[in-house]
Parts: C-alpha cells; sequence; structure tokens
C-alpha cells in the first residue's frame, strides 16, 4: 500500500480551498502583505514587537492568528501557534490565499552534527502532509533565488552559517538512534517539522519560499537539549531581522 491510502491523489482537485475559505470569513477585498516571515516561537514574537514598537499594526483574522505587518512595507510577521506541517500547511496555504507571494522560514531545529545556524537547501519527505500536494519522492525543495537573498542577506548582517539538508519529520519522540546515524551519513544537518511540507506546497502554489533555522537542541550519543539557552535565542532574533532585511529589500 502507498501513501496517500488513494493512489494519485495529488493529482485530484480538492473539493474545496483556501479562497473558498476566505469567501466563508469574509476577508477577500482586504489588503494583506505579499511578503511573509513564518516563525512559531513566542520568543520570536516577542522580539518583533520590542524591535518594531509603533512600527507595526495587528490584523487579527481569529483569535489566534495575528499578522503583524510592518508600516510602509509589504513584509507581515506571523508566529503560528503549534508546531508541525499540517498547522504550519493549513496557515500557510491562507495566507497564500491572501495574497502571499515570498516567504521566508524561520525556526528552531535539533542538530544532527553540532549546534549553529542552517541554511536549508533541501528538506527530506518523512511527513505526511507534502505527499498530499505531489507524488513522493525523498525530497522536496526550497525556493533557489530567495535562499540566495536570504543566503547574502545573512552574510551582511555578520551571521555565520552553514548551507545543508533538513530532515522534516512528523513525531518528533520517534526520532531513532539508527536515523539519526544513516542521516549523519548522508551529511544532514538538522531535523525539525515543517519545512518539506512548505516547500511542497509553495511549488505548487507557485510562490517562493526559503528557510533557515538555528539548533536548538543536539542529537549525539544522547539528546542534548538547549531551547532557552540566551545564545539560541538571541541568535533566532538576528535572523529574524536579516530576513525581514531580505523581504524588505526587493
Amino acid at each position: 500500500m502507498t501513501y496517500p491510502n488513494f493512489k494519485n491523489k495529488h493529482l485530484e482537485e480538492a473539493l474545496f480551498s483556501p479562497d473558498d475559505f476566505l469567501t466563508y470569513k469574509k476577508l477577500e477585498g482586504i489588503k494583506f502583505p505579499s511578503k511573509y516571515i513564518l516563525t512559531y516561537q513566542s520568543g520570536a514574537l516577542r522580539h518583533f514587537r520590542k524591535k518594531y514598537a509603533g512600527r507595526y499594526e495587528i490584523m487579527k483574522l481569529n483569535s489566534v492568528f495575528h499578522i503583524h505587518q510592518i508600516k510602509n512595507s509589504k513584509v507581515g510577521f506571523l508566529k503560528i501557534p503549534g508546531i508541525g506541517a499540517p498547522q504550519a500547511v493549513t496557515i500557510f496555504e491562507e495566507l497564500i490565499g491572501l495574497g502571499g507571494k515570498e516567504f521566508i522560514n524561520i525556526g528552531t531545529a535539533g542538530g544532527l552534527k553540532h549546534g549553529g545556524v542552517f541554511l536549508c537547501d533541501r528538506a527530506i519527505r518523512d511527513e505526511g502532509t507534502s505527499s498530499h500536494y505531489m507524488a513522493h519522492e525523498k525530497y522536496s525543495y526550497p525556493d533557489k533565488s530567495l535562499t540566495q537573498r536570504l543566503a547574502k542577506t545573512l552574510q551582511e548582517n555578520g551571521m555565520v552559517y552553514e548551507t545543508a539538508t533538513t530532515w522534516t519529520i512528523d513525531t518528533p519522540y520517534r526520532e531513532t538512534r539508527a536515523e539519526v546515524k544513516q542521516y549523519k551519513k548522508e551529511g544532514v544537518a538538522t531535523v525539525e517539522m515543517e519545512s518539506s511540507a512548505l516547500f511542497a506546497v509553495a511549488k505548487l502554489r507557485k510562490v517562493k519560499i526559503a528557510s533557515a533555522f538555528v539548533v536548538s537542541d543536539v542529537l549525539g550519543e544522547k539528546w542534548q537539549p538547549k531551547f532557552h539557552h540566551i545564545n539560541v535565542k538571541s541568535t533566532q532574533n538576528k535572523m529574524i531581522d536579516a530576513a525581514i532585511d531580505c523581504l524588505k529589500k526587493k
């Protein structure tokens, strides 16, 4: 049995679309940003609000889905509530329906090698969401031109980073030692829960997306959590600033 259960599902037309949902919510005709920073951590949102205090406006779509738009720009900032590909993709689809064209996904990730900042050049599709959008293959890919722009902006902001493959998986408590060992051999640097699905949606919907991560925990001989280390938080904040600079330039 292949996955999804319905053969060639990705070739079939969906019963309803994000546009239908946004019409139902009466959001058509409202001008929204065309570029977005996507994040997942509350600390990232606190950083944005502090740095851009008085320079953004909030567009509330529901009780948890708030877009922070930087004034006099086309850039919006969004903290996605929760984690994982299904949640991220649902919100991503709706942002595209609202007119989003360029997206930079900034998050934390587990490190299979060591800590640091990693710019993603491809993602292993080990989650279920992406296969509903495109036929299953091992990898999905970010937009090359936007990834190159982000790389340049990270450099201009004095950030040291590596470009590498990420492993996207639905189940953090089923990251096995055997998998970690194998992916290390393949040169995979990080593991997280959203990128491969976001890349698949972006390809189908013909929008641009790039992803970068700061390592928040290392998967070595044993698990080494570093989620609350000040350098992880400060590094992510610098990444967010660089990503905003990237989107504002063009």
